[in-house]
């Protein structure tokens, strides 16, 4: 189950909304899968020494970020709590092991596990569809950075990706960073919050990821709300 959050994972509290910005279930599952196909066609590109390379994630290879990405359609729920027993209750390191175990197979397998995960509409317990939006957006940019293969999210999957994002609460953590701020996107019609409050702008992509605590997106974004995201 990929249960993104603070750092590399958490579970997912938030609101588990049908609609998000008018664009209903089916429509962001299309993004999703959408998204998902796009990532497909980057990891087809990838030489061997790039899918060994460190992503945004900490600790965690191209090839680990992949085998996460994948936990969502594929592992039972069983799985899942022991693994969780195993780690001491602690989310992180569960995913943390996980994702290093699965990103550590050889890589006909997990291009053949992100083959079949691309059309799945499974989900950890109690998230939706919006929710697995923001962890493939999210993801695909920790693994695009790091590689210097730029490329901007579709602007109406990353509308509807941060508009998601401003609503997870817990282990998440995007909606406590979005919570008295003025977030503006530079490269897309998106905004977020009151015009009186402290600005944060900067490309979708980047407040993205700054809403997910990727401090490595901050020098993409400016503005006197960045302070809080910051220190």
């Amino acid at each position: 189950m990929t249960w993104p959050g603070s750092g590399v994972g958490g579970l997912p509290f938030g609101p588990a909304a049908s609609t998000v910005g008018g664009v209903d279930d089916d429509q962001l599952w299309a993004h999703v899968a959408n998204e998902r196909r796009d990532v497909l066609a980057l990891l087809q590109e990838l030489s061997a020494a790039e899918w060994d390379a460190a992503s945004l994630c900490a600790g965690w290879r191209v090839r680990d970020v992949v085998g996460h990405l994948t936990m969502a359609t594929d592992t039972p729920l069983s799985t899942a709590v022991v693994g969780l027993v195993r780690a001491g209750f602690d989310v992180d390191r569960f995913l943390r092991r996980s994702a290093v175990q699965r990103g550590s197979v050889p890589l006909t397998t997990l291009l053949a596990g992100w083959h079949r995960a691309v059309d799945s509409r499974r989900t950890p317990p109690g998230g939706a569809a919006g929710q697995m939006l923001v962890e493939v957006v999210s993801h695909h940019q920790d693994i695009r950075r790091p590689l210097d293969r730029p490329r901007a999210t579709r602007p109406d999957r990353l509308r509807c990706a941060l508009e998601t994002a401003v609503r997870l609460g817990g282990p998440f953590g995007s909606r406590q960073r979005a919570a008295g701020l003025r977030l503006v996107a530079t490269d897309l019609d998106w905004a977020h919050g009151a015009a009186g409050d402290p600005e944060v702008r900067g490309p979708g992509d980047a407040l993205l990821l700054g809403l997910l605590g990727r401090g490595s997106a901050l020098p993409d974004l400016s503005g006197p709300g960045l302070a809080a995201w910051s220190g």
